[in-house]
């Protein structure tokens, strides 16, 4: 037998926060002593964490398969055994994954004090002050608690943040094939758009459920009134408040604002035939592709940063999802010409910071009307 004792520490919860594990064999001696500070984090984040770190190493060093694992966050003990709902969103993905390495173990769980405890309490503690530590060299504590779905991809160091992007509702310049980007009018959602922005806050939620990932702790939206009004209806079904980045907004056409593209190919085709498939060409007055990414994957990588661990809402334009898509897929150019992202449509995106990331869902539609 195994034993596993493991606790969480968090001083403001959430506040700074760190893990402590201590794992003995049978007779009691100490096997591996294993800490690490979390940054700002709730207590039951950091139980979780201490919990997976440890049932990580008896996995990677097969102690297993009898583990009896100790601790005194009731809350843990009764979750992972099934007896208790998991009711916060953000805590799902850290059970899944604990439940996840519980499946190739015989394992028990059993609550005891908290003066039981004090060890792995103390190495929390430790860790907390003192920063990481392994009291074994080759122990994998600086792996992620969350870990990509695939087992087949490659263990990661970062917490992944889940990043839905949302292309705002019809306006009547969708409707009636104009050009719209950022240096003309700033159109309102029609009563389609307004419509459709609704359908999508739910459809956020559904998503996110039926892939196994948390909820949204913030939404990003571009300044335009079309995306801030797409963005307001989404925070109203989320209870958060929208945060505006012009970073996000469209590219912007220049002259080109508000024209139907019928009306520049017979005007204007030289200008467009050398535009279009290009990254660096720019319509007169405008943005080029180039540009565009540039400032699009500056907002998403601090976005991402910022919200390690976490899920966001990005409602953005048609170039901008496109941006974000290409950086997920770590595609060629040439994916900015064939994805399209119907008005309204939701995708969902995991990046495991700058390196790995995951793609769940693009251009979903399901949720909208037909029309």
């Amino acid at each position: 037998m195994i034993y596993l004792y493991a606790d969480g520490a968090s001083r403001g919860n959430p506040g700074a926060a760190s893990y402590g594990a201590v794992i003995y064999d049978s007779q009691m001696n100490v096997l591996a002593e294993l800490g690490e500070n979390l940054g700002i984090r709730t207590n039951n984040y950091a139980e979780y964490q201490g919990v997976i770190a440890g049932l990580r190493y008896i996995q990677e060093e097969n102690l297993g398969p009898a583990v009896t694992i100790r601790m005194d966050s009731k809350l843990v003990i009764e979750q992972l055994s099934g007896r208790w709902k998991v009711k916060h969103p953000e805590m799902r993905e850290l059970v899944l994954e604990a439940s996840k390495l519980l499946r190739g173990l015989d394992a028990a769980l059993e609550w005891i004090p908290r003066e039981l405890n004090s060890h792995a309490d103390a190495l929390g503690n430790k860790a907390l002050d003192e920063g990481d530590f392994s009291t074994v060299s080759d122990s994998k504590i600086e792996l992620a608690a969350i870990q990509p779905k695939s087992i087949r991809a490659p263990r990661q160091l970062s917490e992944p943040t889940t990043v839905v992007v949302v292309r705002h509702g019809h306006t009547k310049m969708t409707e009636g094939n104009l050009i719209s980007g950022s240096n003309g009018e700033d159109p309102s959602l029609s009563d389609l758009g307004f419509e459709e922005a609704k359908a999508a806050s739910a459809a956020i939620s559904e998503l996110l459920e039926r892939f196994g990932l948390s909820a949204p702790i913030k939404i990003y939206h571009s300044p335009q009134l079309r995306t801030t009004q797409t963005a307001a209806e989404i925070a109203k079904h989320l209870k958060l408040e929208p945060i505006s980045d012009i970073r996000i907004r469209e590219i912007g056409f220049g002259d080109w604002e508000g024209v139907s593209m019928i009306e520049l190919e017979n005007n204007e085709s030289q200008d467009v035939t050398s535009w279009r498939g290009s990254l660096s060409a720019k319509p007169p007055g405008g943005e080029s592709v180039q540009d565009l990414e540039a400032r699009v994957c500056s907002a998403l990588d601090e976005i991402i940063i910022d919200n390690s661990g976490s899920s966001v809402v990005l409602v953005t334009h048609m170039m901008p999802a496109r941006a974000v898509a290409r950086r997920a897929l770590k595609s060629d150019p040439e994916t900015n010409w064939a994805l399209q992202f119907s008005p309204a449509s939701v995708s969902v995106y995991r990046f495991f910071g700058n390196g790995l990331s995951e793609t769940f869902a693009i251009n979903s539609v399901s949720h909208l009307p037909r029309h």
